[in-house]
């Protein structure tokens, strides 16, 4: 997923905007406030999306603080890749995308540039050097706030936009939807903060791309509410489900996987998982049990280099007429140090 953006915007015209790429430079530096801190009449945002972080929506890409081609984000952690320039909020998937989830005005203002119409990005649009160039960011606006401030927001939903230019929009007013118009891998909203030309990452407030600190809290521009709840992510599955064969990466982008009520002459039962914010030595462990708690399925893995999304499945074909009758659970554990995290889901065969 891509995010790369261009503020050269004109009214109506272009807008511009993967997995993290290249090993971060870890900086244990103390973010300070320094010329290049945001000024006293810097907005204060609330989230520019209307769902739960962590439940219906998730946090996977921040402001690039390293200089160089790594990357690092203001915790010094891989959440994030190189230029990356806001930050990134992520839906489940195709199917809540189609369902909608609204963008919102992160803080007053006045909207100055709005494009829309941009189609959903395909594979071969991501693949090509050319067919997304100066369409990056796809549709979105520029809201202009008090003293020179402003907010972008990318990869929304085609026809969904809601504002036109010259509009005057509220904290918290509706702009449009959440999609993955432009160079975008999977439905989410991008979100950049500009102090003037300056890109100011609203977890520090600062436009410091040389420094981050490993104990930073998300404060920053945030609201005190919402800063409240935006913790940095650690491992985040946040996606589970059936099949009754292997899926593929699109059926399960897609949302289609959502059946949980299964015959028991099936010739398969598949768990799959998705999790985003992957680090390198990341364990991930994926069980599908049966009613009686037996070990059916499991696949094991390593993470070997940060990941933005990751998704994997766990499950074996029917052996003899049909599948025992019950209920099955379907497990993905992710370690990380001496940190474990659990997310599960459970089908019925009848």
């Amino acid at each position: 997923m891509q995010s790369s953006i261009n503020p050269e915007i004109t009214g109506g015209s272009a807008f511009s905007s993967a997995l993290r790429k290249g090993i971060p430079v870890l900086l244990a530096v103390v973010i300070a406030v320094s010329a290049d801190s945001a000024r006293a009449d810097a907005p204060v945002l609330s989230l520019p999306a209307d769902c739960d972080v962590g439940k219906t929506c998730w946090l996977v890409n921040f402001v690039d603080h390293d200089p160089g081609p790594g990357t690092q984000d203001f915790r010094c952690g891989h959440l994030s890749y190189n230029t990356h320039k806001g930050t990134d909020i992520a839906i489940a998937d195709d199917a809540a995308m189609r369902r909608g989830v609204r963008v919102l005005a992160a803080a007053p203002g006045r909207v100055a540039r709005v494009r829309d119409g941009v189609a959903d990005s395909t594979k071969a649009d991501l693949q090509s050097a050319t067919a997304l160039r100066g369409r990056e960011c796809g549709n979105g606006m520029v809201i202009e706030h008090a003293g020179g401030w402003s907010t972008q927001y990318c990869h929304m939903k085609a026809g969904s936009l809601r504002v036109q230019p010259g509009d005057t929009v509220g904290r918290g007013a509706v702009l449009g939807e959440i999609g993955r118009s432009g160079r975008s891998e999977f439905p989410h909203i991008h979100m950049t903060v500009r102090d003037g030309t300056r890109v100011i990452d609203p977890f520090t407030a600062t436009s410091n791309i040389n420094a981050c600190n490993v104990a930073a809290r998300p404060a920053g521009l945030w609201a005190p509410d919402v800063a409240a709840a935006l913790t940095y992510p650690g491992p985040q599955p946040f996606n589970a489900g059936f099949a009754t064969g292997a899926p593929t990466k699109a059926e399960i982008e897609a949302g289609t996987l959502a059946e949980t009520r299964f015959a028991a002459h099936v010739p398969a039962l598949v768990f799959w998982a998705e999790a985003f914010s992957l680090d390198r030595g990341d364990r991930i462990v994926l069980t599908l049990s049966a009613p009686d708690g037996t070990r059916v399925a499991e696949h094991q893995t390593v993470i070997d280099r940060p990941l933005a999304k990751w998704h994997g499945f766990a499950g074996r074909k029917r052996r003899g007429a049909a599948w025992d009758a019950g209920i099955y659970t379907g497990r993905i554990e992710i370690t990380r140090g001496g940190d474990v995290v659990v997310n599960s889901a459970t089908a019925t065969v009848e």
